[in-house]
């Protein structure tokens, strides 16, 4: 997001030796050039949705890897590094005994995806040896949102009331949910060029013209593509996102650009309250009537049934109240450690078996289905250290302010799309936590004073050669 400080302090080989000083790793131009293209399909999903990434982020580990092998220095495995590869093993290990020793060879769907923190220790060194051109990939990935963006509008669409599908996406929410992340991570770049003089000034330029053009083109998009639960989300974070913006600015001009921006949004959502009203009215009227249904009877199950039957509930939360239905039963079945592999399986037993998704639509069901309280947890203490590291970067001056408020907004938000849908399941969710979880160890390594160091008597190159 902006020019990072380091904290590189110079260190003697052992003393008694004339080696000279270590310096870190610096890579040749020519890997430059292709880890930062790398890291630009690693976040795509916020555009295209496909699974590039996927194929990419090993290669980004592959480098950290020879580096860190290769270097006289390198960062230790701290307890949280030990903990998320000995999660991405126990994970792994458990869907293969369930797959082997199943008849059927239960492969569950989706479930490998859990893994994923055995890769966030090795892509933070990656990020660490991606440092000295961070800023300009992460001009590079707005430049394209921007293109992406215009290149994909559906303004005649959207403003006579048709449901959109923004960028390249595979249906219209997951579209909402990329530009809800696009619009919170813009408002952070362009707010850091606006408070601090230590960025690249040309790309600085670039983020004043370009953050309110991808702020409006992405509140656009949202409106026509009418997911309410990114309405919803939306609504909660916008207000978060207002009150931290005023402790950028001076107060009278900040309360200024924030009331601004809330008469805008108002006055749009007024002009449009019709059509709003008709893709959530039925929605809210169906939740009253079930939450007045739990009050007078306090029976939630059948309150919860009566819903599901009757004929005024809207088809997308009928469908999503049958999962969840059947998510709970999954769950409540076996609380502690879950299903593993074995929960399509055990799907075909539950009540509304016939719903026709499997995708929970609810991304913390879908966790405990697979992995149960004992999962939750451990993902629990490795998101909170993950958070803590970004948080004490920035108190160490670490990281811009920016950063850490971009990395929390968005948690924030994302952890609110998780209610309506299983956003953790889609390639948007994968990429987002690799990233995240990559720059929240970058953070981790830089608070000890970590990097991948080199002796400075030869030249960085040949140093470094394979």
């Amino acid at each position: 997001m902006a020019q990072l400080q380091t904290n590189n302090p110079p260190v003697d080989l052992a003393s008694g030796n004339n080696a000279g000083e270590l310096v870190p790793v610096i890579l040749p131009q020519r890997l430059l050039i292709l880890g930062s293209l790398l890291w630009l399909v690693v976040v795509s999903p916020l555009f295209v949705e496909s699974a590039a990434y996927r194929y990419t982020a090993p290669f980004l580990a592959l480098i950290a890897t020879h580096y860190y092998r290769k270097a006289t220095v390198r960062p230790p495995t701290v307890w949280l590094g030990w903990l998320c590869m000995g999660w991405g093993t126990y994970v792994l290990a458990r869907f293969l005994i369930i797959f082997l020793m199943t008849p059927e060879h239960t492969i569950g769907a989706s479930d490998w995806l859990y893994a994923y923190p055995f890769f966030f220790p090795v892509l933070g060194v990656a990020l660490l040896l991606y440092e000295p051109v961070l800023e300009k990939i992460i001009a590079a990935v707005f430049a394209v949102a921007l293109i992406m963006l215009i290149a994909t509008q559906h303004f005649r669409d959207v403003f006579a009331g048709e449901t959109v599908r923004p960028l390249i996406m595979n249906n219209q929410i997951h579209g909402a949910v990329a530009c809800g992340m696009i619009l919170i991570f813009t408002a952070f770049w362009l707010l850091h060029y606006l408070t601090e003089e230590s960025g690249n000034r040309s790309i600085a330029r670039f983020a004043y013209i370009a953050s309110p053009l991808i702020a409006v083109l992405c509140l656009i998009a949202i409106y026509g593509a009418k997911s309410k639960g990114v309405w919803l989300a939306l609504a909660a974070t916008l207000p978060v996102l207002g009150l931290v913006t005023l402790t950028y600015l001076r107060l009278k001009n900040g309360l200024i650009v924030v009331v601004c921006a809330a008469v805008l949004l108002l006055v749009g959502a007024y002009a449009v309250r019709h059509n709003i009203d008709k893709t959530a009215g039925p929605t809210v009227a169906s939740t009253i009537e079930m939450i007045d249904n739990i009050t007078k009877s306090h029976d939630l199950n059948n309150a919860v049934a009566s819903t599901i039957t009757s004929d005024t509930t809207p088809f997308a939360m009928d469908a999503r109240l049958q999962l969840w239905s059947n998510g709970w039963e999954l769950f409540s079945s076996a609380p502690i450690f879950g299903w593993g592999g074995e929960w399509v399986e055990r799907w075909k037993h539950t009540r509304y078996a016939d719903v026709q998704y499997t995708l929970l639509h609810n991304g913390y069901l879908e966790m405990l289905v697979r992995h149960g309280l004992f999962g939750g947890l451990v993902m629990a203490i490795i998101l909170g250290a993950l958070i803590v590291n970004v948080w004490r970067a920035r108190k160490a001056g670490l990281i811009p302010r920016t950063a850490w408020h971009a990395y929390a907004v968005s948690l924030f938000f994302f952890a609110l799309t998780l209610l309506s849908n299983s956003n953790n399941r889609l390639a948007i969710g994968e990429s987002f936590a690799l990233t995240s979880s990559a720059f929240a160890f970058w953070c981790g390594m830089r608070l000890r004073g970590e990097s991948l160091l080199m002796p400075s008597k030869k030249p960085q190159a040949e140093a470094v050669s394979a």
